[in-house]
């Protein structure tokens, strides 16, 4: 019997035994031309009337550009060093209220393609795992300063690292598919970033969610726009829904009434979902994320989406964000079936509706005649493999490989699904998670030493000296002496320290600790869920 046991905080300190070793500008493309009234200089021309919408070239497939900043070096430190770990976003009772931003706005001057644009805002952006110090993702304000600036009518940019996605294109091919099975999607590119003159690679370059995003795709934008992360649609699950619009609003009425629609009678469940949803586009959303292998959206982790209160139809509309890690091959989603997601709770309650099942079905079987046309979608993906080709520089073998499996996946995913519906509907009886906030329920503090490399010994009990003393609830474990082993783990890589130690002759606690390899050096270190990670484990051998 193997258990976890959860912790907040574990600090350890150990002596020297433990010491591993640490082992272009381009040619311009799109040219931004100034304004040549007396509006502020930089300002980009949207008056263009050849153009239906002066916006689409900042996201033309075919284009790509490069975005020029320079800022304070000692702001720029600070932005791409801001951070958080798990332990900022899931203690307490994280689920009470949208997660934030811990980041901070410092302005920039920003040219693009060599065109001065002006002063504008950049911050850092992501949630948790596309994090990153030496490519941070980045946001764009370019009417901060000056209500004025714009680059084609584009008033704000975001730029995705792409760190979640070796082949760069998932995105931007994923979000073409939603948008062809009549989803509202961002519109995204390619783009080289470069900060003080050093070049930070390639990013996509993807449309935000906002108000001109709403004016596009709806004929009223003045309702409510939700961003969902971590966030469902059942009781103490929808605190982490942010509001993205109409922000100092009190309503969530169109929230809490789908709430209590799940809740509701099964006789009565489509009837009164359907009061409140926009179901045609809410089944064909569910299809194409499973379609996409989207495993980090709403049906498949009730995250990465956004839900817009649509007044012209007065339903929730839903549409796709965050799609980086999609169309992965089958090694990279195990655990995951191939025909349907139903971890969301409207996933999850509509496929176990008898008519819910079937028009998710009727969905995904008209996703897969009307949208995913294989031929298509690599040419597609051809094209923009030729635009990011020329700019890879030695980086060209790695992406084209890892292209090549994004083709793969979109020639098998047809086969893969219908294989799995050859046995008839897959039976989903996984039960709602529960919440995932985490409880403060002791601290492992304690010290080790041990030779680098011995992390495959045979007996992890018998190398190296540790003790460690576990508080569990008010009640203290001391576990002295323990074996411990470290180095570089065979299936991962990860840096990994190993301590165990018998309690009785049945009874064992075993504490894993993963560091970057900066912070394995002699000393005392506090795991932050940053720069390491520890978990403790109880095991009971009868």
């Amino acid at each position: 019997m193997l258990r976890r046991v959860d912790v907040w905080a574990v600090v350890l300190a150990w002596g020297a035994g433990c010491s591993p070793t640490v082992p272009k500008s381009i040619d311009d493309i799109v040219t931004t031309e100034p304004s040549d009234d007396s509006g502020t200089p930089g300002t980009t021309d949207t008056d263009d009337p050849v153009a239906d919408d002066p916006t689409d070239i900042v996201y033309a497939l075919d284009q790509f550009s490069h975005y020029e900043l320079e800022m304070d070096p000692a702001d720029w430190e600070t932005l791409r060093h801001e951070t958080r770990n798990v332990f900022d976003i899931l203690v307490g009772d994280c689920q009470s209220e949208p997660f934030g931003s811990p980041f901070t706005w410092f302005p920039a001057e920003l040219a693009i393609d060599g065109t001065p644009i002006g002063t504008i805002d950049v911050r850092k952006k992501g949630f948790l795992g596309s994090l990153n110090e030496d490519k941070p993702s980045l946001k764009l304000d370019l009417v901060e300063f000056d209500d004025d600036l714009n680059h084609h009518g584009v008033e704000r940019l975001t730029m995705n690292n792409a760190i979640s996605d070796p082949s760069l294109v998932r995105q931007c091919v994923g979000y073409q598919v939603f948008a062809d099975a009549g989803i509202p999607a961002p519109r995204c590119n390619f783009a080289r970033v470069s900060v003080n003159g050093v070049d930070l690679g390639i990013y996509v370059n993807v449309e935000p969610v906002k108000e001109p995003f709403l004016e596009r795709h709806f004929d009223d934008a003045s309702g409510d726009l939700y961003e969902g992360t971590l966030a469902d649609f059942r009781e103490g699950w929808t605190g982490t829904l942010e509001r993205k619009t109409n922000e100092d609003s009190e309503d969530w009425s169109s929230i809490d009434n789908v709430v209590d629609a799940l809740e509701g009678d099964d006789d009565q469940l489509i009837d009164a979902l359907g009061e409140e949803i926009d179901l045609d586009n809410w089944f064909t959303f569910w299809a194409t994320e499973v379609v996409v292998t989207h495993i980090d959206g709403y049906a498949g982790n009730t995250n990465n989406y956004f839900v817009y209160d649509d007044p012209g139809r007065d339903k929730l509309v839903f549409m796709p964000w965050g799609i980086d890690a999609i169309l992965v091959p089958r090694g990279w989603r195990e655990g995951y079936p191939e025909s349907v997601y139903a971890s969301g709770a409207l996933a999850h309650r509509l496929y176990n509706h008898d008519v819910g099942q079937e028009r998710y079905f009727d969905a995904l079987d008209d996703v897969l005649a009307t949208v995913w046309d294989e031929g298509i979608l690599n040419e597609r993906i051809d094209d923009m493999e030729a635009v990011l080709l020329p700019e890879l520089g030695v980086d060209e073998y790695d992406v084209g490989r890892q292209i090549d499996v994004v083709r793969s996946v979109v020639d098998r995913r047809r086969d893969e699904i219908m294989a799995e519906r050859a046995d008839g509907p897959l039976v989903w009886d996984v039960p709602l998670r529960e919440s995932f906030c985490l409880t403060d329920i002791g601290e492992v503090t304690g010290s080790f030493a041990t030779t680098w490399g011995t992390l495959n010994t045979d007996d992890p009990f018998s190398d190296g000296e540790a003790s460690f003393s576990l508080v569990l609830e008010d009640e203290t474990i001391a576990v002295d002496p323990a074996g411990v082993v470290a180095g570089v783990a065979r299936e991962t890589g990860e840096h990994l320290v190993y301590m165990a130690s018998w309690i009785n002759d049945h009874e064992a606690i075993l504490v894993y600790l993963v560091a970057m390899p900066e912070v394995l050096v002699p000393g005392e270190m506090t795991v932050d869920f940053d720069t390491a990670t520890a978990a403790v484990f109880y095991m009971d051998t009868v």
